[in-house]
């Protein structure tokens, strides 16, 4: 049962990342990524550890992250060496890495497997690791080690009491005591964990991992790495409302193309693809028939079966093992469903009472199999005995909750709203497309009040129109340390280029945890405006009066008109925000959907990057 108190993951992370990439004695060295060698580990079966069950995903992890260096970035096989399982020893481990420092090259070490608090230091916990501490490999001590990258999908606290439906990477050895202040190494580039697996389209893989290479993969342009790891960070904020920090120095210059899939096999036109430059997110709702491009565009693969990151395709020409494809038109389900999970503390009566109430809600999945990850959890305040909801990584959605005792029957029936506006958001988020869209938008996030500065800016990269001098040469500060935060009060105001050679229709949806979806009237009654090619204009400026636990702004340019929007919601009367809540919003945005897709009528959505681009900001409002 929930404590029915304001929740937050005060030290969740969803990765470490520690480097001096690469740092030599006082000077560091910008090192192109093919001269570097990689140490890559993975360990799901732990012997030693009877008190903690195997993990499922982190050899999985160390396939992506190979998959990734070798495709994405050009690493030749021979620079990778590859511990799984019993061969990743602590013996083992130090004679690699010291015979790869031998060699003189920048070292990426990545870690996928247990981790903890011992003796105070967070550790790795490597094959033969056991309760006494042994074969594991203090994280401290790693860092002291000269050019080197350390990359961790893992975790050194205990998991967030109110999280079980995410299966955690820590491994308590001992009774320990939260971590004390402590000096960071100078190559320590962020620090705080996330460590959580997760079934996801038939595959269980590490959630950072799985999001971090997706954008490593699929992003090009200015600062990819730093760029991948605020995406990074956003994604899991918006699918888990965990509060991530990554604390982050200095990153290194990765270049290369950027890809989307790969081939890996062909027979004939039937081809076999590793998918690992999509979000793990949309992989796991993509329909079959979506499609893909060839680098000149000349060829169009079409999808017929997903399974994790690989899929399976028909080309309409002959294509070769390692062409590299791009996301063409993305195909999603309409009868998609909002997954709800059960808190693990209600009562068996409670649940079924809950299971019953929700027995004819068409648009509402409840799932029970630890393989299903929920888009939210039911559960109960132990105080007031109300009903509410909260996200995977155990935070409450404050506003759904109330302050007096009721049935489940009662609690579903109030809570039909929250369903509705929740599915809405979750369809507004398998919109966004930043790292495939072909359209020419950038849009930026100034605060006006009470200080100027400018927050966040976001831009297409595979648009075939150049991203203009201007928007190279005055770039904000990435935001890695936290996320997004203004104070109520504040103003702040986002603005949009179109730096393409046609006219686009603008429209600005918010998604706010205290009040639902939230229409943005861009121009006097009119909730969209059309934009010329070539101009850059001032889109909406916001007071912010409200605080709010997450609050993501949704920027949507279409060369399609957004008629469906109209015909279900009145034309705005002033400049502020409108509610659109419960099955107004998922109606607002299904109307939304259907104007994007080339295909109104049918099964599925279809939706060409060609035609549209999705952005999206989140933020917090205190």
């Amino acid at each position: 049962m929930h404590l029915g108190r304001r929740f937050f993951l005060q030290s969740a992370a969803a990765l470490l990342l520690a480097q001096a990439f690469w740092q030599g004695g006082s000077q560091a060295i910008a090192a192109p990524l093919p001269t570097v060698r990689a140490l890559l580990i993975g360990i799901n079966h732990y012997p030693h550890l009877g008190m903690v069950p195997p993990l499922a995903g982190c050899l999985t992890d160390v396939e992506l992250v190979k998959m990734l260096l070798m495709e994405r970035f050009g690493l030749d096989r021979d620079r990778l060496t590859i511990l799984t399982e019993a061969a990743a020893t602590l013996p083992r481990v130090k004679e690699e890495l010291a015979e790869l420092q031998g060699l003189g090259d920048p070292i990426l070490v990545y870690f996928s497997g247990y981790g903890t608090l011992w003796q105070q230091q967070p550790t790795l916990l490597l094959a033969n690791a056991d309760s006494s501490g042994a074969d594991s490999l203090a994280l401290a001590e790693l860092l002291n080690l000269k050019s080197l990258q350390v990359w961790l999908d893992t975790r050194f606290t205990s998991a967030p009491p109110h999280a079980s439906h995410l299966r955690w990477r820590y491994a308590p050895l001992a009774a320990t005591v939260s971590p004390q202040a402590h000096s960071e190494a100078k190559n320590l580039t962020a620090v705080n964990d996330l460590g959580a697996e997760v079934t996801l389209n038939g595959m269980t893989v590490g959630l950072f991992t799985a999001t971090l290479s997706h954008y490593l993969a699929a992003l090009a342009g200015d600062r990819p790495l730093d760029h991948s790891v605020m995406h990074t960070a956003d994604d899991l904020r918006t699918y888990l409302g965990s509060e991530v920090r990554v604390a982050m120095g200095s990153l290194p210059s990765m270049g290369g193309n950027s890809l989307d899939a790969v081939v890996q096999g062909s027979h004939d036109r039937t081809l076999n693809l590793w998918c690992g430059g999509f979000s793990p997110w949309l992989l796991a709702h993509l329909s079959p028939r979506s499609r893909l491009l060839s680098t000149d565009t000349s060829v169009i693969v079409e999808l017929s079966s997903i399974n994790g990151f690989m899929a399976q395709g028909t080309a309409a020409a002959p294509l070769q093992s390692g062409d590299r494809l791009y996301e063409k038109l993305r195909r999603l389900p309409r009868n998609l469903s909002l997954k709800v999970g059960l808190d693990p503390h209600l009562e068996k009566i409670e649940r079924v009472d809950v299971v019953n109430a929700l027995a004819n809600q068409g648009d509402v999945t409840v799932v029970n199999s630890p393989d299903d990850l929920p888009d939210v959890i039911i559960t109960k305040t132990s105080e007031a005995g109300s009903y509410g909801l909260q996200w995977p990584a155990g935070s409450l959605l404050q506003e759904s909750c109330t302050t007096t005792n009721e049935a489940a029957k009662a609690g579903m029936r109030r809570l039909n709203p929250w369903f509705a506006t929740l599915l809405a958001h979750k369809w507004l988020a398998l919109t966004v497309n930043t790292t495939s869209s072909h359209l020419g938008i950038s849009t930026t996030l100034e605060q006006l009040t009470p200080q100027p500065k400018l927050l966040s800016r976001q831009y297409t990269t595979r648009s075939p129109h150049p991203l203009p001098e201007v928007l190279r040469t005055k770039l904000p500060p990435v935001n890695l340390a936290a996320p997004l935060t203004l104070t109520k009060g504040d103003t702040c105001r986002w603005s949009i280029y179109n730096y393409g050679d046609e006219s686009l229709n603008v429209l600005a949806v918010a998604w706010d945890s205290r009040q639902g979806l939230l229409l943005l009237p861009l121009q006097p009654q009119s909730w969209h405006l059309e934009l010329a090619a070539g101009l850059s204009v001032p889109l909406y400026t916001w007071s912010l009066n409200h605080p709010s636990q997450w609050l993501q702004v949704f920027i949507i340019s279409s060369r399609r008109p957004f008629s469906h929007v109209n015909q279900h919601s009145s034309p705005p009367t002033n400049a502020q925000p409108l509610p659109v809540a419960g099955e107004n919003g998922l109606a607002v945005t299904q109307g939304l959907l259907s104007d994007l897709s080339t295909e109104p009528e049918g099964n599925d959505l279809s939706l060409d990057v060609a035609q549209w681009c999705s952005q999206c900001y989140t933020l917090r409002v205190v």
